[in-house]
């Protein structure tokens, strides 16, 4: 069985398997637990790319936030851009 968390900086609650939907306030399908902290930052993402015209998912988050990552070990020389 798949765990889904609300999406509330406030609150994470176990859910069962939902639909994915692109609204910041809906159950994202990702067995993963995040602080309420980083769900903080997630949700000031959100908000900033809803007003921007981006994909507000939490994948597409994730996606931008590793090749930010990866750039800048590449940057800094850490790993080598293949």
């Amino acid at each position: 069985m798949l765990l889904v968390l609300v999406e509330s900086p406030a609150t994470l609650h176990s859910l069962a398997p939902a639909q994915m939907n692109d609204h910041p306030d809906a159950p994202k399908q990702f067995g993963i637990r995040l602080s309420e902290d980083t769900m903080k930052l997630v949700s000031e993402i959100q908000h900033h790319r809803q007003r921007t015209n981006q994909p507000i998912t939490l994948a597409s988050i994730v996606e931008d936030a590793i090749q930010c990552h990866y750039n800048r070990l590449v940057n800094e020389g850490a790993i080598k851009n293949d």
